[in-house]
């Protein structure tokens, strides 16, 4: 779109480091303006560095930087600012902050800092003429992006469930690889090899089948957009090229679309799997009925190779890529041209769709990755990745993931952000994949190594092979790996059957000792109830007894008394007799409440005793008790210990034999599949 403009500010004259420095900015420093305008802030700046080459009389390019409406219309190749408030989007930004090439002003120094941000801050203010203009209100970023579920089939994502295993041909070493790809929503992995395409699991990296292409080589791989179906491109230079339509879950080859005289280059299906589109050397987009093979149109725009195709998630439009450059999209349904876009400078390599249709990335030797709005028709980011870029993907959260000749893989954010650099690479990265879950990328390069890795933990990975071993080799391997673990196993029961005597043996040795402890407590407590009974006898006894005591000796005092009065009383006195027959009475009072006092001391004493012996008792029993206690304790810690030996034992053998059964399960339906 903009091609010319490489040209238009190529010859800006260069102005001294020393002059430049001395030059005040306009509005620079004053806090009290806020508006940037191009009269009095922009207009001088491009005075300086550009207008020497881009005026009106002397357009560069058909371009001048000297007229606001002249700047404004753009040149042979187009607008190169747009009031819309997005400086990212803008041509003119790219170039003069160095993001895209060719840099501005050409072969000088960047422009400063201080300048680069009055040009930022006037795009984003509205790219406004003068201090009287207003701005447009600010359009809604297109890098802004909502998730979406746009394809997602109902119920469980489609997996293989039975697939072909023969491998179609045996090669020593992979070649380079042409096609990865990841299903939108399963964990499943597609591997382009040669005349076959080897599918894995997107977790556990476990080879699911082998769908056999007799043509050739697939030189790409696509998901349909619900994951149901892959469709491959490819087959043999200068001899045949087709796109073979597979059912993920069956393996079985759904249709061959296409008879080209030289291999595809690439192909895809529309959302409905109602047409498929090819690309390649003949330099025509291709776009087939799926149903019955038909050709619907050969679309001739492209002047060199076509690199890539892509299918809007939508089914609306549909993108090619050349190997010049050249980025067309196109209406599916008519076949006319939507929109040419021009901006990249070297062979476009891989095209990817966010899930909502607006924005289109396109993969350039150029080193960029640019992304296409699709209403407003122009780029909207330059992603500078640093080396010829040879593979683009999406992911549901409108994250990329790129591949380079540099050998690196990066993932962006939405917004053209880098979050993750991922080096390694045996040679140039030429394809790459993110998983359904965003949570891997699978990574394809020169030397024919596959590996995916793990976002969260990039110093890990597995290795997928794109040539797998013949099916006599996996069933040796499955044999030694399944006689490695039986042999691992029988050690592990050893041990795990040792833990367990040594549990039952604690169990048993616990199980005696909280059986004396019951009993001992149950005896310590009726030893208990039996002192406090008789604590609450001895109590009540001795509050009979003191009323007998005072009895005692009130009947002492009197008898004392009796006496002395009779002492004093001559016998022949009156009432001598009656005295003494009183005082008898009274001494037998007296005997009488004494035997009742010894009786009631002897309860008190044998009481006593008992209380004494029952104290003895529970002491004995509170040693015998806590002796008890301690040994259950032991018993528990040591029946603890041997449990949780049994159970580390036990859980090393659980995985042991789950994994020896699951290499036997393999085994089983690797042997099924074959025969």
């Amino acid at each position: 779109m903009f091609r010319s403009l490489f040209v238009l500010l190529g010859a800006c004259v260069a102005v001294s480091a020393g002059a430049e420095s001395a030059k005040e900015i306009p509005g620079e420093g004053d806090p009290a303006k806020t508006k940037v305008t191009y009269e009095d802030d922009v207009k001088p700046i491009f005075r300086e560095h550009c207008m020497t080459c881009h005026n009106q009389g002397d357009k560069r390019g058909g371009f001048a930087l000297d007229s606001y409406g002249v700047l404004m219309e753009g040149g042979g190749s187009g607008e190169v600012v747009y009031d819309d408030g997005d400086p990212d989007g803008s041509r003119l930004w790219q170039l003069v902050n160095h993001d895209d090439t060719p840099v501005m002003p050409p072969e000088q120094p960047k422009i400063s800092e201080k300048k680069l941000a009055v040009i930022r801050a006037w795009i984003e203010g509205g790219a406004l003429e003068n201090s009287g203009s207003k701005a447009k209100a600010k359009a809604k970023n297109p890098l802004a992006f909502a998730a979406t579920t746009t394809g997602k089939p109902d119920g469980p994502p489609p997996m293989p469930k039975s697939l072909p295993q023969t491998v179609p041909v045996v090669t020593s070493r992979s070649a380079a690889i042409t096609a990865v790809a990841a299903s939108p929503w399963a964990p499943l992995v597609a591997i382009a090899g040669q005349k076959q395409i080897v599918l894995y699991h997107g977790e556990t990296g476990k080879l699911l089948g082998i769908l056999p292409f007799p043509e050739g080589i697939a030189q790409s791989l696509r998901f349909s957009g619900d994951g149901r179906y892959l469709v491959a491109g490819g087959g043999e230079h200068s001899v045949r090229g087709i796109a073979a339509v597979y059912a993920i879950e069956t393996g079985e080859r759904l249709a061959t679309v296409g008879d080209d005289l030289d291999t595809v280059f690439d192909a895809d299906c529309s959302n409905k799997l109602d047409r498929v589109a090819l690309g390649g050397p003949q330099k025509m987009l291709r776009i087939f009925d799926a149903t019955d093979g038909t050709l619907l149109f050969d679309l001739k725009k492209h002047t060199d190779w076509i690199y890539a195709v892509a299918f809007s998630p939508d089914g609306v439009l549909v993108a090619s890529a050349d190997r010049s450059g050249g980025v067309v999209v196109w209406e599916a349904d008519t076949g006319r041209q939507f929109l040419d876009l021009t901006d990249h400078k070297g062979a476009v390599n891989s095209l990817s769709w966010r899930d909502d249709s607006n924005v289109l990335a396109s993969a350039s030797d150029d080193g960029t990755v640019k992304l296409w709005d699709m209403v407003a028709g122009k780029a909207v980011k330059s992603i500078s990745v640093g080396s010829p870029v040879t593979s683009v993907r999406f992911d549901h959260k409108g994250q990329l993931v790129t591949g380079s000749k540099n050998k690196k893989t990066q993932v962006w954010d939405a917004s053209g952000k880098r979050l993750h650099e991922i080096s390694g690479a045996k040679e140039s990265v030429l394809e790459v994949a993110i998983t359904h879950d965003s949570s891997r990328v699978v990574i394809g390069d020169w030397s024919g190594s596959v590996v995916m890795k793990p976002i969260a933990d990039l110093a890990s990975g597995i290795s997928l092979r794109a040539n797998p071993a013949p099916v006599k080799e996996r069933l040796k391997a499955f044999d030694q790996v399944l006689a490695g673990m039986r042999s691992q196993l029988a050690p592990v029961i050893q041990k795990r059957d040792k833990a367990k005597r040594v549990v039952d043996t604690a169990k048993k040795l616990f199980a005696k000792s909280d059986r004396e402890l019951k009993v001992s407590r149950t005896e310590r407590e009726q030893v208990k109830k039996t002192l406090a009974s008789l604590t609450q006898s001895m109590s009540k006894q001795e509050a009979e007894l003191l009323p007998i005591v005072k009895q005692s000796q009130d009947l002492f005092n009197k008898i004392t008394k009796s006496r002395q009065s009779l002492a004093n009383q001559k016998p022949a006195e009156a009432g001598s007799a009656k005295g003494l027959e009183d005082l008898a009475e009274a001494e037998v009072s007296l005997a009488d409440v004494l035997t009742r006092i010894a009786k009631a001391r002897r309860d008190v004493v044998k009481t006593s005793e008992l209380m004494a012996e029952s104290n003895r008792k529970l002491r004995a029993l509170d040693k015998q008790v806590a002796s008890l206690e301690g040994a259950c304790k032991k018993q528990i810690e040591r029946r603890d210990a041997a449990q949780k030996q049994w159970d580390e034992a036990n859980a090393a053998h659980q995985k042991i034999a789950s994994q020896l059964s699951d290499q036997e399960r393999e085994k089983a339906e690797l042997v099924a599949a074959v025969q």
